[in-house]
């Protein structure tokens, strides 16, 4: 059984539109686990609706399950989501250490496809300090999950970083194992940084290339798109 995984920021869709956001997603190819970042329900950026819901269902992803790390007065929510083939159990939202970021939060869900595993959609902040502490918690996060795991996300630093050493622990990044063409993912006009992350283990391993998605300008990220299969101790 083999996956294919895509992690988005997309900007609450103010850089573009949620139609120009699915389009693009159809262009790439949709992915069977997709991991959104800034992404909203009824928030005040972008379009007030479900974002995630109306984002899946242009897709033909058919389960979706968001999280949210602010609130607006209105009740408008903005955060994280993931989007999937097959049905999102044991849905699971941690609040993240904060010093005077946004909140952040890591999301988590089981992935009940023919071979079971678990995602995690993350965003960390801008900030140094407060990413590191919260790479720790999701580091611990994902080494207490048993089984296949895929981490997906916009880390907001560079690969051999503190912070990104620190979320992979025993993951393997599939960019560095299988990537192909430019690495940058962040920004779209000036492509300078390689932020966003697909990154798998427990028994899931990179298989075919990693690229990003260069022609996908719809945010201010281009999108990262891997595939992994699982291995035969899991499989």
């Amino acid at each position: 059984m083999r996956l294919r995984l895509m992690t988005y920021n997309v900007r609450v869709g103010v850089e573009s539109s949620l139609a120009a956001l699915a389009d693009a997603i159809r262009a790439v190819g949709v992915p069977d686990v997709l991991a959104l970042q800034e992404i909203g329900v009824d928030w005040n950026m972008g379009e007030r609706v479900d974002q995630p819901a109306v984002l899946a269902a242009s897709i033909g992803l058919p389960h979706q399950s968001f999280g949210g790390a602010l609130t607006d007065a209105a009740g408008g929510r903005f955060g994280v989501a993931l989007a999937c083939r097959w049905p999102l159990a044991d849905v699971q939202l941690t609040a993240l250490p904060r010093d005077r970021d946004e909140q952040r939060v890591l999301l988590r869900a089981r992935v009940e496809a023919p071979i079971p595993f678990t995602a995690f959609c993350t965003h960390l902040s801008v900030h140094a300090h407060e990413r590191e502490a919260q790479a720790v918690v999701v580091a611990e996060a994902v080494a207490a999950t048993s089984g296949p795991v895929v981490l997906l996300g916009d880390l907001n630093d560079r690969p051999g970083t503190p912070t990104v050493l620190a979320v992979r622990g025993a993951l393997t990044d599939c960019f560095d194992a299988r990537g192909e063409g430019p690495a940058e993912t962040f920004s779209v006009r000036d492509p300078h940084r390689r932020i966003d992350y697909v990154l798998v283990g427990g028994g899931l391993e990179p298989d075919g290339p990693a690229r990003v998605a260069r022609a996908a300008t719809a945010s201010d990220h281009f999108p990262l798109v891997a595939e992994a299969r699982f291995g035969h101790a899991v499989g």
